[in-house]
């Protein structure tokens, strides 16, 4: 492949001829040598910058794309990192065995996205690129480098992004020159902010960062270290001055090179708008319930909201935050609704009043529309005015913050407007639309791979053990952000803003990122908690939506695989299944059927969201319907078989077949599957299951004296036993209690 030069050469004052010719000579020379090796070595600066630059599209592809385009440096980017097999590989002769720092020109489709980087064929970082739709430059790291020949591979995990171009930095013994200090945000900044302070020198290099108040003394913010970055929470308004001094990797002397840089703290109201940007129009606001108005200005302010020629009044507080109740209102609506303050004026039209639903979780509820089976016959069809929807951005935070940063709006359910939202989310607001004949809303907050620690505030997180450590890391700015997994910071950047909007219930489809961990339990019930304390709702109805099949490219479940050996899915099941068992105000949702062993994204959430709007007809709305099925209630030993007892059994137990979007259909000739049988050495067979009333009888040869069943029992489950109403039993085990 052929690299690129930038040469960043300054010069001051004369230059003698002489040292034109040598200049000119080593450029001719470099450039021969990428002639006679085929372009492999790039090319360096020797003064001033010394950048390694290779253009993506000049790499080793392997499944990815070239995509041509003017705008980027080279013409061209490379894309298509969506499948784990997917990976792009750039080579470069390195001058010198040296130490450089490595940098990636990138952009994201839709969120964070997390990729493995190699460097010589050893994994140096499951990176996260943070989510940016322009193009951007970020760090991977600095690493000792060998002279000669490198690779560096860009292997899909959490894929999605887009490569311009590879920087290697460094290579020269000569020191730091110069460097450069940015931050993450506008200088002027709120005292309920966190500002990321980033140095880019043009050698590998060490950083040190200082912090004053004007006019003060300088605070070391830490020791030399190769981290090129630094965060710090303002303690107080004011005018700070941040420095940063690097030198070249080893070096020992004080500094190279330094840059400074002011900004401003201001106080939490300013740059902050009259009304909340949740609110706007278009909205639904929940029914029957006073609901809560917010927003900021001028400590003192007198704040009046009118709707419906009802006038309210309030006044913010110290900091310029209003909180106001209007209502409360039945269904309906269009309303318009006037917010004033002493000095401005606005207006928010169509409004309605109906029933709000959160959606929340990981990659399968962020699933849209667009994506789902029979994805354009539902975007042509989806035409429900009173159906509204609003995405909230990605957003993440060391502190829980009162704003959500990012462009958003409520939207009204067209075929213009719905195939961005989630997939799970619309089909449940459709039932519940079709069924209650009330407006609906969702606030579709959702991040792909996710754990649900990060959706967890740090007051309740922090008494599990296992994350005290972690969640102080963040809460005292110590350490990076990573969105995927960091403890609390999805609570404190996307559902803190949202506490003061009423809601009905939360949607919950998420898992698969705590694969395995046996304390998904505490944390899912610690979450519920939480959520509940933090709306003010001390009975706020959760539908979980439980985790479906997916296999990790190993077997399914079989004769010959009849039970998971390793931590995975199951547990993750189980702990659902358990949550909702010990607790009236949630419901289960169990998908197995409608997975996808191959897919950890089945595209069948039409199902998925029907099943959720059941398990609400039945928990929060009161309606006495079959909404689950089968699940574990008890067994009992009979000589050489088990026999298993249900609740939710409906009309009956039936060996069920599930197809596409069709219903289930009983299958009178069909043989049960999915149990599984041991005796009190663990050792488990594949059984035969037979209905017999509403229970079912479970025996297998070889195991004459039984001691446990279980039933799903695995990553990718094969299981047929529904209720006549088709609704499928959820995995179980009879070895464990499942009651607090």
């Amino acid at each position: 492949m052929i690299g690129k030069c930038v040469n960043k050469i300054e010069m001051k004052g004369e230059i003698s001829v002489r040292k034109r010719i040598l200049v000119l000579f080593k450029r001719v020379l470099l450039l021969s040598l990428m002639i006679i090796t085929g372009g492999v070595l790039g090319c360096f600066a020797d003064t001033l910058g010394n950048i390694l630059t290779i253009e993506a599209e000049d790499g080793t592809l392997n499944g990815v794309s070239i995509i041509k385009d003017d705008s980027v440096s080279g013409g061209a980017y490379v894309d298509g990192f969506d499948a784990e097999d997917k990976n792009l590989v750039l080579t470069a002769e390195l001058p010198a065995d040296a130490v450089y720092q490595v940098l990636v020109r990138y952009k994201t489709y839709s969120g964070d996205k997390t990729n493995y980087i190699y460097l010589n064929n050893i994994k140096v970082a499951d990176y996260v690129f943070n989510d940016t739709a322009e193009w951007k430059e970020t760090i991977i790291g600095q690493f000792k480098l060998k002279k000669g020949k490198n690779t560096l591979k860009i292997a899909s995990f959490w894929g999605w992004i887009g490569v311009d171009y590879v920087q290697f930095i460094g290579g020269s013994s000569e020191p730091v020159k110069k460097v450069e200090f940015e931050i993450d945000r506008d200088i002027n900044i709120g005292l309920d902010s966190s500002l990321v302070l980033t140095a880019r020198a043009d050698n590998a290099a060490e950083y040190r960062f200082f912090v004053r108040e004007k006019g003060g003394e300088w605070d070391k913010l830490g020791d030399y270290s190769e981290k090129p970055s630094c965060i710090w929470l303002p303690p107080s308004i004011g005018e700070f001055e941040f420095r940063v001094w690097a030198r070249k990797v080893d070096s020992d002397v004080e500094k190279e090179a330094e840059k400074a840089i002011k900004v401003s703290v201001l106080a939490p109201y300013i740059n902050k708008p009259l009304l909340n940007p949740i609110y706007t129009d278009n909205m639904v606001l929940q029914r029957d319930i006073p609901v809560t108005i917010a927003g900021w200005s001028k400590p003192g302010d007198i704040i009046t909201v009118d709707i419906a020629n009802i006038i309210t009044k309030t006044s913010t507080d110290e900091n310029g935050e209003w909180f106001l109740e209007i209502g409360p209102f039945s269904k309906g609506g269009p309303y318009e609704m006037t917010i004033s303050s002493s000095t401005e004026t606005i207006s928010i039209s169509n409004i309605l009043f109906g029933e709000i639903w959160l959606c929340s979780g990981q990659s399968n509820m962020a699933f849209q529309v667009t994506n789902t089976l029979n994805a354009a016959e539902e975007i042509i069809n989806s035409d429900h005015p009173e159906i509204r929807f609003i995405n909230i951005p990605q957003n993440t935070a060391y502190r829980p913050a009162g704003i959500i940063e990012g462009n958003m709006e409520w939207s009204i359910s067209s075929p213009s407007t719905i195939s961005s939202t989630t997939a799970v989310g619309y089909f449940f607001a459709r039932k519940l639309n079709e069924e209650l004949d009330v407006p609906v809303g969702i606030i579709n907050a959702s991040i792909g791979g996710s754990a649900i620690e990060t959706w967890i505030s740090y007051d309740n997180l922090k008494k599990i053990p296992k994350y005290i450590n972690s969640a102080n890391a963040i809460r005292n700015a110590e350490v990076d952000i990573e969105t995927t997994q960091s403890p609390t910071v999805l609570f404190n950047g996307m559902i803190s803003p949202l506490l003061s909007y009423k809601i009905k219930g939360v949607l919950w489809y998420q898992g698969e990122e705590n694969w395995g961990q046996s304390v998904y339990y505490r944390l899912l019930q610690t979450f519920i908690k939480d959520w509940r304390n933090k709306f003010g709702i001390t009975d706020l109805p959760f539908i979980i939506d439980q985790i479906s099949s997916f296999s990790d490219q190993r077997p399914v479940q079989s004769a010959a695989n009849p039970v998971e050996r390793y931590k995975g899915l199951p547990e993750i099941r189980e702990a659902q299944l358990i949550t909702v068992l010990n607790d009236e105000n949630c419901g289960l949702v169990v998908t197995t059927d409608i997975g996808d062993p191959s897919d950890i994204h089945p595209p069948n959430k039409q199902d998925v969201g029907l099943r959720s709007a059941l398990s609400a007809f039945a928990i929060v709305y009161g309606q006495e319907i079959v909404s689950s099925g089968p699940v574990y209630k008890s067994m009992k030993i009979e000589k050489d078989k088990i026999r298993i007892f249900f609740d939710h059994t409906g009309s009956g137990l039936v060996v069920g077949k599930k197809e596409g979007l069709e219903p289930v259909k009983i299958d009178k000739k069909g043989k049960l599957t999915g149990f599984a049988i041991a005796g009190n050495d663990g050792k488990f067979y594949y059984a035969d299951a037979v209905i017999d009333g509403d229970t079912v009888l479970v025996s297998a040869d070889g195991v004459e004296n039984p001691a446990i069943v279980r039933f799903g029992w695995h990553n990718a489950p094969v299981t047929n036993l529904y209720n006549k109403e088709g609704l499928p039993a959820s995995p179980f085990r009879t070895d464990y209690v499942y009651t607090l």
